[in-house]
């Protein structure tokens, strides 16, 4: 029976698509999932009531119709990553050293300069080695044709975290280069507190602030367990050397000497631990304050490593100076590198390429290279207003449309919608006990004299909600009324 409700709904439901657009005369909101239809009991079949001809057709439409009202068009805003593109002046190849600037990329996010000294990179391009092959048509670049040169304190790579340092040394008569991870912290600690650093541990189990000393027990990375006062000012070193290692020093100073030589040594953990205070805090407690630095070993690179691709390092320890060139060596696996049109060299720092600038003839033909432009893509987050589709219809299509003998009160959570007259629909004795006898009785009279009513009064039930009689003479009339409240809703 309800199957039948529903294909009668499901049957109409694209008649109404027109409606969606209708503009409101109504000041509340109707649609499926607040609001119920009540339609007059027009035939008993085994006890169950159902509704046939010119009620189901009232019925589904008007259903149809409500689900309509439910789906809309909304927005809401977003955030996206969106990629941006970031280009240079047009660079001429005149076989210079060329080296990139703010003044010809005033855009470019990386830190780049003359020379790499500070913060600042070098990103250069060798145009000696770069040449065009009229036969291919192409740019065709040579061995450390390009370039990135940075110091111990730049690190534009992939190569660590946030705090990184690179340190430059020989092995066995080989260039090589260590990279760290670099963590400091100045902190205060009370009796009792353990401070854990990457398999080290100091827990402090006695404070003497007069003597400004610590009793504590520590713990190395491989469990074994010591104790040891430690004094203010002094500077106690733990670290795990390249094979292993582990080991411990003690100092009156800090010891910056002996930390390079770890480093350069190839230490793979360094942790310097310091007292600097102790005083009594709040409540008597005693406390220390402390600082440490740690460093540990992420990677190491030496002379002729490849870094990504073709691109390889020159490590210079006596400059303390790092290179990543483009290498070009076909005969040990390394291509030749040709652009031709929309083809890039794209660089492993900064989302940096470079790309070649061709002329044309007037039949479209490349016939050289005008000149070379930088590009930077970066992707930055913009807020927009994303349009999307609101659905708020009934969870079952079977609850939208009830009978007259079902509707026993008024609901305080939803619109009535009463449709067919009183001599059909037997909810018109239930508005004569909830608005009395006199009103509904005009609203009888105005079908008569009108042809058929849209009527809306207040739910006593909840002010929110609506009771809307859509009533006429007969079927036709009933449908009218039907009509207009669909203009209008």
């Amino acid at each position: 029976m309800r199957g039948r409700k529903l294909l009668a709904l499901l049957a109409v439901i694209f008649v109404f698509l027109s409606y969606i657009g209708a503009a409101g005369a109504y000041n509340f909101a109707i649609n499926s999932r607040n609001s119920v239809i009540v339609l007059p009991t027009t035939k008993i079949v085994n006890g169950t009531p159902l509704h046939i001809g010119e009620d189901a057709i009232s019925g589904s439409r008007l259903g149809a119709f409500l689900v309509l009202k439910g789906i809309r068009t909304s927005y809401y805003t977003d955030k996206v990553k969106v990629p941006v593109e970031y280009h240079s002046v047009l660079i001429e190849d005149n076989d210079q050293y060329y080296k990139l600037n703010k003044i010809d990329m005033p855009d470019l996010s990386l830190n780049v300069s003359d020379s790499p000294t500070g913060k600042a990179v070098v990103v250069a391009v060798n145009f000696s080695k770069i040449s065009y092959n009229s036969t291919s048509k192409k740019a065709h670049f040579e061995d450390r044709s390009i370039e990135i040169i940075f110091n111990e304190n730049t690190t534009p790579l992939e190569l660590g975290g946030k705090n990184t340092i690179t340190v430059a040394t020989q092995v066995n008569g080989k260039d090589v280069m260590y990279i760290y991870n670099f963590e400091e912290k100045d902190d205060t600690a009370g009796f009792g507190a353990t401070i854990s650093i990457n398999g080290w541990s100091i827990t402090f189990q006695d404070i003497d602030v007069s003597q400004e000393t610590t009793f504590t027990q520590i713990q190395e990375p491989d469990g074994n367990f010591f104790k040891k006062i430690l004094e203010k000012g002094k500077y106690y070193l733990f670290y795990e050397d390249k094979n292993g290692n582990l080991d411990r020093e003690e100092f009156a100073s800090y010891p910056s000497s002996r930390l390079n030589e770890l480093q350069e040594e190839g230490a793979k953990k360094i942790f310097l631990f310091s007292p600097t205070g102790f005083f009594i805090g709040i409540g008597g407690t005693k406390q220390v304050q402390y600082s440490y630095e740690y460093y540990e070993k992420l990677k190491e690179y030496r002379d002729g490593d490849v870094y990504q691709g073709q691109w390889v390092w020159d490590i210079d320890p006596d400059n303390n100076l790092f290179t990543i060139y483009l290498h070009v060596d076909p005969e040990n696996g390394f291509n030749k590198v040709e652009l031709g049109e929309s083809m890039w060299v794209v660089l492993p720092v900064g989302n940096l390429k470079l790309h070649p600038i061709f002329t044309k003839d007037d039949k479209g033909k490349i016939t050289g290279i005008e000149a070379y432009q930088f590009v930077q893509t970066e992707t930055v987050e913009s807020r927009v207003q994303v349009q999307t589709t609101s659905a708020d219809v009934v969870d079952d299509v079977h609850d939208l449309i009830i009978t007259d003998e079902e509707l026993t009160s008024l609901p305080d959570d939803k619109n009535v919608i009463i449709v067919g007259g009183w001599v059909s629909n037997k909810a018109w004795s239930l508005l004569e006990q909830v608005y009395g006898k006199s009103t509904i009785q005009n609203i009888k009279d105005d079908i008569m004299s009108k042809g058929y009513v849209v009527k809306i009064l207040n739910n006593p039930e909840n002010s929110n909600y609506k009771v809307i009689i859509l009533a006429g003479k007969g079927y036709p009339e009933t449908a009218q009324a039907i009509e207009e409240f669909m203009s209008n809703a």
